[in-house]
């Protein structure tokens, strides 16, 4: 393989799993700086890897579980810990007129709710549902990223759920 098409599956690699990476980084540290710089190292580490990487079984699971590992060692360095914040909670179906440019902002509004809402939740609810609901991933490979027991994200998952239907009954009661 040459030097160049190396790079390019680098590059390629790179687009597709940073942003990834950084939100998940971002959601660990609370701090988009240092999301960012432990996610270049990641990725770093990844180019230095070279044809090595061909023997990693799972890609997503490997890099999610790298970019935690660096996260935590950012977050030991630093001596803080990462506070938690506690809020009202599972998305239900909110189905607007899409043509009316009340509901448009209506539902930009409630996507910004819920967003505001899944921030707030505490870090490995929050971690275990973007895994799980935007990233796709399987709770088995969550258990593996956040080597955390199956039964520990089956239970955060309900927990992120049930404060985001609170958070949602909650909006759309105000709505009324």
């Amino acid at each position: 393989m040459s030097y160049f098409k190396d790079e390019d599956a680098y590059r390629k690699l790179f687009y597709h799993y940073y942003p990834i990476l950084l939100n998940f980084c971002t959601t660990i540290l609370n701090n988009n700086e240092d999301a960012e710089e432990v996610v270049s190292e990641v990725m770093l580490k990844v180019w230095t890897l070279g044809e090595n990487l061909n023997q990693v079984e799972n890609l997503t699971v490997y890099l999610l579980k790298a970019a935690r590992n660096k996260a935590y060692d950012a977050l030991r360095k630093k001596s803080r810990e990462v506070t938690t914040i506690t809020i009202s909670d599972n998305i239900e179906e909110y189905i607007v007129d899409k043509n009316s440019p009340e509901s448009l902002y209506s539902g930009v509004e409630l996507s910004q709710y819920i967003e505001k809402t899944i921030r707030a939740l505490p870090t490995q609810a929050q971690l275990v549902y973007r895994l799980v609901r935007e990233q796709g991933l399987a709770y088995k490979q969550v258990t593996d990223v956040l080597g955390i027991s199956l039964n520990t994200a089956e239970t955060h998952m309900r927990l992120a759920l049930k404060k985001i239907r609170s958070a949602l009954n909650a909006y759309l009661a105000e709505k009324k």
